[in-house]
């Protein structure tokens, strides 16, 4: 064998071991890119259940808060009536039983409503 054929022997050898552990690498890091195709399904279900509970939330959210209104409105009517009442027997409002308490709740009731305005 010449010294050429030699020497062509010996670069092609040393050139497909290189080859070899490339073609290792790049398979080492597909597998790797791949595996994340887990994380994607269970990140994916998670989505899921995240946006079902923000689902069931907004629901509750607005039955509650229809219900306040209702009640609200009891309450104004009550809140009305009872100084009409008290206007009529000459007495101040603040001595009809739960008058007060009827009072502070149209306030926090307000401030709740305002509160869930922001997610209807």
């Amino acid at each position: 064998m010449s010294v050429e054929d030699r020497v062509f022997k010996a670069l092609f050898k040393e050139s497909k071991t290189e080859l070899s552990s490339k073609k290792i690498e790049l398979a080492d890091d597909v597998k790797k890119l791949l595996s994340y195709s887990k994380g994607v399904v269970i990140f994916g279900k998670n989505i899921d259940i995240s946006i079902k509970k923000i689902e069931d939330s907004l629901n509750s959210l607005k039955v509650d808060r229809e219900d306040l209104i209702s009640d609200l409105n009891k309450v104004n009517k009550g809140l009305n009536l009872a100084e009409k009442t008290a206007k009529d027997l000459g007495i101040n409002a603040n001595q009809i039983p739960n008058y007060n308490d009827a009072k502070s709740s149209v306030s926090y009731a307000n401030k709740q409503l305002a509160k869930s305005k922001n997610y209807n």
